[in-house]
């Protein structure tokens, strides 16, 4: 390789690439230390529960299966907000995620089941057009916003 300039210069490019690849491999290190440690501390073993939605004076949602309730957490907050909406009480839903050592099923995916269907759960406001994660008022013209169940197909990623 031919590196144009004053020796000063060559030994200055060179001790910036040694720089760069030695924070690159201390970042690979920090990577694979972190997601070590986190994969012992929390093993992540997928499932999927099916049951009826309860809805529930307390801020815990529960999902029944087979007369047993089961506690429910999210990964996200949008996702535990939707589990807590009235209008999904009592709904037969798809739970996809882990089981927590403390009990509670922490949900990663919720799909509502309609004659044997999945069905993905979005808000809408038709007044602006505006899809949203969560139950609530339209971030735009802050009128509620429509319940939405979009049938999931084959082409869905899941």
């Amino acid at each position: 390789m031919y590196f144009s300039g004053t020796p000063q210069h060559r030994t200055g490019c060179r001790a910036s690439l040694v720089g760069i690849a030695a924070t690159l491999v201390a970042c690979a290190v920090v990577l694979a230390i972190s997601t070590t440690g986190a994969a012992q501390s929390t093993p992540r073993h997928s499932a999927a529960l099916e049951g009826k939605l309860l809805s529930t004076s307390a801020e815990c949602p529960v999902v029944q299966i087979h007369d047993k309730d089961q506690p429910l957490s999210a990964v996200n907050t949008y996702l535990y907000h939707t589990l807590q909406d009235k209008r999904l009480a009592n709904r037969e839903v798809r739970l996809e995620g882990t089981m927590k050592t403390d009990g509670t099923f922490e949900v990663a995916r919720l799909f509502t089941v309609k004659d044997g269907k999945l069905f993905r759960v979005r808000y809408f406001c038709k007044t602006c057009n505006i899809v949203a994660l969560e139950p609530g008022n339209c971030v735009c013209c802050q009128q509620p916003t429509e319940l939405q169940e979009i049938p999931v197909t084959d082409d869905d990623p899941r």
